[in-house]
Formats: C-alpha cells, structure tokens, sequence
C-alpha cells in the first residue's frame, strides 16, 4: 500500500496540482487535494519513508504542528492531506 500512496503523490507533484492553488469566494486558497486521499492516514514509519524522513523527524513535525496525526490506540497516523501539504511547502 505504501507503493501505492508513494506513486499518487510522486504523480500529484509531478503534475504540480497544488502549487499555485485556487481561490474561494472569501479569498483563501483552496487545497486541491483530490478527493480519494481525504480521511486517509498512514503510520508514522510509512509517512517518514514517503517523505524521506526519520520516524523520529516525523514524530517532531507532528508535535510542531507541521504534520496532522490521529492516534489509533497507542499508535499515531500521519493524513496524507498533511502529507501533500508538507510537501508542496518543502519544494
């Protein structure tokens, strides 16, 4: 499944999708994430090999607020809305 998820986002920043983003009627830019990635989440050991990072990097993203997280009993899932988005800025 990490394949998976590695190849939609190497697809989704190839195409550059979110790099300039769109402009709702209030003016804030809108996050074209497609839809088939919302509500979806991975491990933090996933999230730091799709991004190249450490698990333990990861881990201080999220407690900096620069990764979203759900906790899954004693386990922590990285969306991959938080994912996208923490890629786009890293560029």
């Amino acid at each position: 499944m990490a394949r998976v998820i590695a190849a939609a986002i190497d697809y989704y920043a190839v195409h550059d999708y979110d790099a300039v983003g769109h402009e709702v009627d209030g003016g804030a830019a809108e996050e074209p994430v497609p839809a088939v990635f919302e509500g979806l989440s991975v491990p933090v050991r996933t999230a730091a090999s799709l991004l190249g990072l450490t698990p333990w990097t990861v881990a201080h993203l999220i407690e900096r607020g620069e990764l979203r997280s759900e906790r899954g009993g004693q386990y922590r899932y990285v969306t991959l809305t938080s994912i996208f988005s923490y890629r786009r800025l890293a560029r």
